[in-house]
């Protein structure tokens, strides 16, 4: 709240004055009532003047309250949407394979909003209550301390009550979020895999499974409803009884002349201004108890376990030439104890190699660690003879052409997500690498070209042309360092054929290292590495793997005859 301070005083003064103006309304009604009582006219209509000005004064006070505080939570819900932004912007390759994407959307949504009603209108109505109730409580005292005792004696039990239920339903509130965010991840993921749910008949068992988490997120959110609905009675239960002693005690504190009439009708209306305050009590700690709640899992994404990568600062201008790697008895293991090395592997500048090996042999981890967004554990990674520490992260990416296995494309146009990496492309340069990827036809072929939307993660085009166009939006950056994982695995052969025999001549002088599972891929390069559980089996040239007994020699057998068959 630092950040809001100035407005935060602001909002307390404006409580001060709209409760300190409210408290005094009852006092002058009761200054008036007891004028007429002593038939004084002049002095009741000089009383009813002030009882109209505090009025007025208690208006325009909770009108610049509410203004000021609601204001004010809408400035703490967007600074910490933005924080969370920024946090996950920075995070490391790492963290997205802990987390899950629908628990971070219920954290940066559901969470977010119980904090912006904690610091809204739970603040507004506890600064309210802690400004009106000692100003009303001492002009009650004033006026007759014995009533005042009878009359505020019920809130003692109030105060105790809503202790109890503040602490079941902080209990309950931490659990409701949880089960909230398991079902946001459920559905998510639901969402997201769609055809394999529809491909495998799986729509029975996964409506199940959400009807059996909504049930319990309703169970949890009818306890938590009535434990909130616990606090209006017990509100109105004891502003009722302290009525009932205010008109028996009251009344006959009156009759016996120890009280005035006007005093009497002050009592009620400081009643009256004290129900809400102390009926919003249990409301606002309800609040604040959500809000804690919901904070706590905030400050879990706000400062995580893992270290955040280095802020963007100013722009980096691209190093000149090809870039060069050395790694020297790199690792990169996880829990399980698969991954990656010890390896070794050098990379003068413009060499070509490729990457082969079977599933979880290391190629994909091996090209996250040369792209910068896996850290080693072991060994020295250096990028043009400097350390590649996170200080060169920035000037690394500033260089670096990256196509994952999952061409990820977003809800935008062709266009847009081609020149996502260089927005200042022109429009000879997007269809250059349009051609090399053999999209050219493609944009002909689409109805609004280069400004076709094509669709949420690129739903509009086929696996291939999601490819193609991951690959071109590389290629417009001009990288020193290409890395390719399996970039061209849902391309048809004579379509590949065309690219790679393209990539030749538009990656000269360009350090490239690409994954594949295809040896006629691997032939684009001079060298060849073959992975086994993370480290080097075999390294060498296309023409000397072929020749030498090995995983290398092996596939290009099989796929070669897959070849000869399907040219049958």
């Amino acid at each position: 709240m630092a950040p809001h301070r100035k407005v935060l005083v602001s909002g307390f003064a404006s409580t001060i004055i709209c409760s300190l103006a409210a408290a005094w309304v009852p006092f002058w009604s009761g200054r008036a009532v007891h004028a007429l009582e002593q038939r004084q006219w002049a002095w009741s209509r000089r009383d009813l003047v002030w009882m109209l000005g505090f009025t007025i004064v208690a208006g325009v006070g909770r009108y610049l309250m509410r203004n000021t505080l609601i204001g004010l939570s809408r400035a703490v819900e967007k600074r910490q949407r933005e924080e969370i932004y920024d946090v996950l912007l920075a995070m490391p390759f790492a963290f997205y394979e802990q987390s899950r994407i629908g628990d971070l959307m219920s954290r940066i949504g559901d969470d977010v909003n119980t904090v912006r009603m904690a610091t809204g209108p739970g603040l507004m109505s506890l600064l309210q209550t802690v400004t009106l109730l000692p100003m009303t409580v001492a002009l009650m005292v004033h006026a007759s301390p014995r009533l005042a005792l009878a009359v505020l004696m019920p809130f003692s039990m109030l105060a105790a009550g809503f202790y109890l239920i503040g602490r079941w339903s902080h209990r309950l509130q931490q659990r409701l979020q949880i089960v909230t965010s398991q079902l946001n991840t459920f559905s998510h993921e639901t969402i997201s895999g769609e055809r394999v749910v529809q491909a495998f008949g799986l729509e029975a068992l996964r409506v199940k499974a959400f009807e059996d988490l909504s049930r319990t997120q309703a169970r949890m959110n009818i306890a938590q409803t009535v434990l909130f609905g616990a606090y209006a009675p017990l509100s109105a239960l004891t502003a009722g009884v302290a009525a009932l002693v205010l008109v028996a005690y009251g009344g006959g504190l009156v009759l016996h002349k120890v009280l005035t009439l006007g005093d009497l009708t002050a009592f009620t209306g400081y009643l009256a201004a004290l129900a809400w305050p102390i009926m919003s009590m249990g409301w606002s700690a309800n609040l604040f108890q959500r809000g804690q709640a919901g904070q706590e899992r905030i400050d879990v994404v706000l400062h995580p376990t893992e270290r955040p990568l280095p802020p963007p600062g100013a722009p980096v201008a691209q190093p000149a030439g090809a870039a060069a790697l050395e790694a020297r008895g790199i690792t990169h293991r996880f829990g399980t104890g698969r991954g990656l090395g010890p390896l070794d592997l050098s990379l003068p500048a413009g060499a070509r190699l490729a990457v082969v090996g079977g599933i979880g042999s290391g190629k994909t981890i091996l090209l996250q660690v040369l792209a910068g967004l896996r850290t080693i554990q072991g060994g020295t990674l250096t990028l043009d003879g400097l350390p590649l520490d996170e200080a060169a992260l920035r000037r690394h990416w500033a260089g670096l052409g990256w196509v994952p296995q999952e061409a990820f494309l977003f809800s935008d146009s062709l266009r847009e997500n081609l020149a996502m990496g260089r927005p200042e492309a022109t429009e000879e340069e997007l269809w250059e690498v349009a051609r090399v990827v053999c999209l050219d036809d493609l944009i002909e072929r689409l109805p609004q070209g280069l400004d076709t939307v094509v669709g949420e993660r690129g739903v509009a085009l086929s696996g291939g042309e999601r490819q193609r166009t991951a690959l071109a939006r590389a290629l417009l950056r001009k990288p020193r360092l290409m890395l390719l994982d399996d970039a061209l695995s849902a391309v048809d052969a004579q379509t590949e054929s065309r690219i790679l025999e393209n990539l030749r001549t538009f990656l000269d002088g360009v350090t490239l290292v690409l994954a594949t599972h295809r040896v006629f891929v691997a032939e684009l390069c001079e060298r060849v590495l073959v992975l086994e559980d993370g480290q080097p089996a075999q390294l060498g040239t296309p023409q000397e793997l072929s020749e030498r007994p090995g995983h290398y020699a092996r596939i290009k057998r099989l796929q070669s005859l897959e070849r000869e068959i399907l040219g049958a």
